[in-house]
């Protein structure tokens, strides 16, 4: 590659069989997409399991390969080759698939960098094969359902397992028979992310992969990722700078220190990047809602049902998007609809943006009627933590709440340590729900066994086989420590049955393989939700990225549950005029 020097700009040399990429430190961006991330909550990668870290979740797509990957075009949703290519599906389900072995893991390169550059070469090819598939699939089946990836398979593969592969490196799949697969939907079963067969089945991150970007190393806490010399990525380096939090991120991007913004304070437009020569947004479909989750143990369910009731998220959304002032946070959906606020208004643990909700699975009660409001306490304890994600938007959460003219002074919101949720000291705490799908596959884990931890995402999931050999969910899933909501199944209380009931149908939605079932058990839970009043579900948070017009916009596309990485090794910089 022969190209002029450009002082304090980029260098590329061709040296030694490997190539060295030389990094610049004034505000030239070129060559790179260059991402936020909060400081004190570095990604940790595992692609089977969901993350309290939105970014660590969207990182999939750029370290690993499906079978087949999830992208984006202008239409919608599609799925391209990754590692396996499509050959046929015949009269039985027997769908056959043919492997690409020469596909490199990126342990197959030697990395070296320090603050001037980057140096890759080939040291020995670990190719993709037969194997890392079948030790992915078993990690998935061990992970059970607490794996989206799990309900995905299990639902088509019961056996997690092929046969192959033949001379012509192709494997069969005996999928089920109860429904007619389409291309599409079998792309989608193999869509989950293939790790190598000597993987840990439990580490606490990874990131050797087969995808576009393998994961070059930190320096200043800058995590530097580089294309992969095994694939066609455009644009050669992405970077994540910390950051110590969200609020600073648009002018980070106005002032080009970062190129590509996934978020904005509170889903919308920027005020701050209004200059549209310098600066293009796309949308995409809502994964994060605001919700209080009530404390059984502190309130009784006449209690539970007068907040419920007290609490108008109509009046919330307006305070928080500040519609009809001046200061007015303007938003756009992905069907490029403006200021359609009440589109994001939920009434149900399945928000209003959820596959449940748009295709009518689950019809929320938009009336709710409950006691007189003089049942509760002279006020409603609430509490929240404003250290990791969603700082900003939390924080304006807590100030509306905490305004008596809005509630009569009868709810109280602080402000507390993430050590302290965990006592659970609070009549409701106020959360950020992040990475819920708007497909069926929404993860219910997320909100009633996640437990009190603002930091780590950890479900408390016990299960056993029974008499019968039938897998089932085990009470001690709900102790009062390990969820949000402080429902125990060990202890007596009135609700005691609804709540064994409630355990019994979110396993049920998480366990089953078949999409008519999940619609039966979301109906159920939505029922004995509403009946326990067991939260107030608030509103879904636009989902806006930001992008500098160094880029070019026909190159990005974001679409429905395609993730906003998922096309980034076709992101393209404009041309210059």
């Amino acid at each position: 590659m022969k190209k002029a020097l450009i002082i304090i700009s980029i260098l590329v040399l061709a040296a030694g069989g490997g190539l060295v990429y030389y990094f610049f430190f004034s505000k030239n961006l070129s060559d790179q997409i260059v991402l936020p991330y909060i400081a004190h909550q570095k990604p940790r990668v595992d692609p089977h399991v969901p993350s309290a870290v939105p970014v660590a979740d969207k990182l999939d797509e750029v370290l690993f390969d499906g079978l087949f990957n999830i992208s984006a075009n202008r239409s919608g949703t599609v799925y391209e080759d990754g590692l396996g290519e499509f050959v046929s599906i015949d009269q039985k389900n027997n769908v056959t698939i043919r492997l690409k072995p020469r596909k490199k893991w990126h342990n197959s390169y030697s990395v070296t960098m320090d603050k001037k550059n980057i140096s890759i070469s080939e040291k020995e090819g670990i190719n993709f094969t037969a194997k890392d598939l079948k030790f992915t699939l078993n990690r998935i089946k061990k992970l059970g359902s607490i794996s989206p990836d799990y309900i995905l398979v299990s639902q088509a593969v019961p056996s997690f397992d092929f046969q192959g592969p033949n001379d012509d490196g192709e494997i069969v799949f005996q999928l089920k028979s109860d429904r007619i697969w389409t291309e599409s939907d079998i792309k989608e079963v193999f869509s989950f992310k293939i790790l190598p067969f000597d993987s840990e089945l439990d580490a606490p991150f990874y990131n050797n992969g087969t995808g576009p970007y393998l994961q070059a190393g930190e320096i200043e806490d800058k995590i530097h990722f580089h294309k992969s010399p095994d694939y066609n990525a455009v644009v050669n380096n992405v970077v994540l700078k910390p950051y110590i939090d969200n609020s600073t991120y648009s002018t980070e991007l106005k002032n080009r220190n970062i190129n590509v913004l996934l978020s904005t304070p509170f889903g919308a437009i920027s005020p701050i990047l209004g200059k549209t020569e310098k600066y293009f947004y796309k949308s995409s479909i809502s994964t994060c809602f605001f919700a209080l989750f009530f404390n059984v143990e502190r309130l009784d369910l006449d209690q539970r049902k007068a907040l419920r009731k007290m609490i108008d998220n109509k009046k919330i959304l307006n305070r928080f998007f500040r519609i009809g002032t001046e200061q007015q946070r303007h938003i756009a959906n992905y069907r490029g609809e403006n200021n359609n606020y009440e589109e994001y208004l939920n009434y149900s643990v399945f928000p209003t943006t959820s596959y449940y909700v748009e295709d009518s699975v689950v019809i929320p009660a938009t009336e709710l009627d409950g006691p007189d409001p003089s049942v509760l306490p002279d006020t409603v304890q609430i509490q929240t933590c404003l250290t990791h994600d969603y700082r900003e938007e939390l924080a304006e959460l807590v100030e509306i709440l905490n305004d008596p003219s809005l509630f009569g002074g009868k709810i109280k919101v602080n402000v507390v340590p993430n050590a302290e949720i965990r006592k659970g000291n609070y009549d409701a705490v106020l959360v950020a729900v992040s990475g819920y799908r708007s497909n069926f596959l929404f993860d219910m884990y997320n909100i009633f066994l996640r437990q009190p931890d603002f930091e780590t995402y950890r479900v408390n999931l016990h299960t056993a086989i029974d008499k019968k050999g039938k897998q089932v969910i085990l009470d001690q899933s709900f102790e009062a420590d390990k969820n949000f909501f402080r429902i125990d199944l060990g202890t007596d209380s009135p609700e005691r049955g609804q709540f064994t009931e409630l355990l019994k149908k979110i396993y049920g939605f998480m366990a089953t393989h078949e999409i008519g079932d999940k619609q039966y058990f979301a109906r159920d839970i939505d029922q004995l939700e509403h009946e326990l009043a067991l939260g107030s579900w608030l509103f879904s948070l636009p989902s806006l990225a930001y992008f500098s017009t160094q880029f070019d916009s026909n190159t990005i596309d974001l679409y429905g549950t395609a993730s906003q990485l998922s096309t980034i090794e076709k992101w393209q910089e404009a041309r210059k005029k």
